[in-house]
Order: structure tokens, then C-alpha cells, then sequence
């Protein structure tokens, strides 16, 4: 499942490559149907039954860590609208404290064009400032709010950082607002995926890790 996620990536790229990362996470990891698309947004009042108590000592749970790297083929793909190389980061992260479960999914970079007018063919440059994640609704029963959350990743030293703003109204009715941060250095498993649709593949997968946050 893992490799079909970034098999079908290049397909996507006209309408935008964070949004499909988006999109193909969200249904193919977890497996996503229309009816259950509200379930995926709003969590549920009953999950934070504990929030408040176990936010002081509280985890990321992360899974379906893949990274994905497709460079289009010379001579093949060259009229259709996919980007000739496309590197990307995708997983699941769930908060202990809370048990809302949300996706991370974005471009590790963007390609550049030279700008002399040579001609030369654009070239990726890496990113691995923080990028933002599904955002999650929670309710108190009166109000709505966001828990957002937001991820970066270091491919040079395969560093990854997650944070979360939640909110627990478990105690005595109060309204209390956490942020948290996870950091780790993954251990990827790097694999040839061959070449899919006009592009060589390598695509990298980690072990689920569960990472310890520091509240700031």
C-alpha cells in the first residue's frame, strides 16, 4: 500500500502536489470512504475523555512513514502536465493525549528553472521547512476549534519534527490549549521501485516509531 501511495503521485501533479499527497494519503492509509469523510475532520467529544491529564506526558504516534522520489525518464512524459521530478514526504501521525489521528503529506522542495536562459533543465532544491498537516475539528459541545499540527523533514540527515496544537475540556469544564513537539531520526529502508509511468521510483519506508513531547 505504501508503494501504490507514491505509484499514483504523477497522475495528480495538475492539481497541486501537496494536495494530492493530501488526498492519496488520506485514502489509500486509512482506507477513507465518502460516509466517513466527517469522521476524518471532526473528532469526537468523547476522545478527550483523558486529554487533559494525559497531555503532560503525552506521545506521537507515527506510521506509514514513506518517503518517495520519482525522476521523469528522458524522452518519456515529456507532453503531459507531470513535474519531471517530484520528492516527497508522507505519514500518519496520532496524539495520545487526545487520539485524534491525522495526516501529514508534502513536497520535500520545489524544482527551479535557471533564470539565465540557457535552457538547462530544472533542478531540485531542497526544503525541510516546516510544512502544514490536515488540519483536525474538535468540539467542546458549544464550540469548534482547529487542532492543527505541522511537520518538517531533513532528508540530509533524515531528521523529522512533528508539532500539535490541541485543546482538552475535561477538566472542571476549562477550555486548556496544548502545544507539543516530537523530534527523531528516522531509520529509512531505502528500495529501486523501478520505473512506473515514465518515471524512476525510489521509495523509502520507516518502522512506526512512537516519539515522546515536550510541551512548550
Amino acid at each position: 500500500m505504501r508503494t501504490t501511495l507514491f505509484h499514483t503521485l504523477f497522475l495528480f501533479s495538475s492539481i497541486g502536489i501537496s494536495q494530492a499527497l493530501l488526498l492519496l494519503a488520506r485514502n489509500s492509509i486509512i482506507g477513507a470512504t465518502a460516509d466517513e469523510d466527517d469522521a476524518l475532520t471532526t473528532q469526537a467529544v468523547s476522545g478527550n475523555s483523558d486529554c487533559a491529564a494525559a497531555s503532560a506526558e503525552t506521545s506521537f504516534s507515527l506510521s506509514f512513514i514513506s518517503y518517495g522520489n520519482y525522476t521523469s525518464i528522458p524522452g518519456e512524459g515529456e507532453d503531459d502536465l507531470s513535474p519531471p521530478q517530484l520528492v516527497s514526504m508522507s505519514f500518519a501521525v496520532s496524539n495520545a493525549a487526545n487520539g485524534v489521528y491525522t495526516i501529514c503529506a508534502f513536497p520535500l522542495g520545489h524544482l527551479t528553472v535557471p533564470s539565465d536562459g540557457s535552457g538547462a533543465p530544472a533542478t531540485w532544491v531542497d526544503n525541510s521547512a516546516w510544512q502544514a498537516c490536515a488540519d483536525r475539528k474538535d468540539s467542546d459541545g458549544k464550540h469548534r476549534f482547529t487542532i492543527a499540527t505541522g511537520a518538517a523533514f531533513a532528508l540530509s540527515d533524515r531528521y523529522i519534527s512533528v508539532n500539535q496544537t490541541w485543546f482538552c475540556h475535561d477538566d472542571a469544564g476549562r477550555l486548556v490549549a496544548y502545544t507539543g513537539i516530537a523530534n527523531a531520526t528516522l531509520n529509512l529502508t531505502c528500495a529501486d521501485g523501478g520505473e512506473v509511468g515514465g518515471y524512476h521510483v525510489e521509495n523509502c519506508t520507516s518502522l512506526d516509531v512512537s516519539l515522546p513531547v515536550t510541551l512548550l
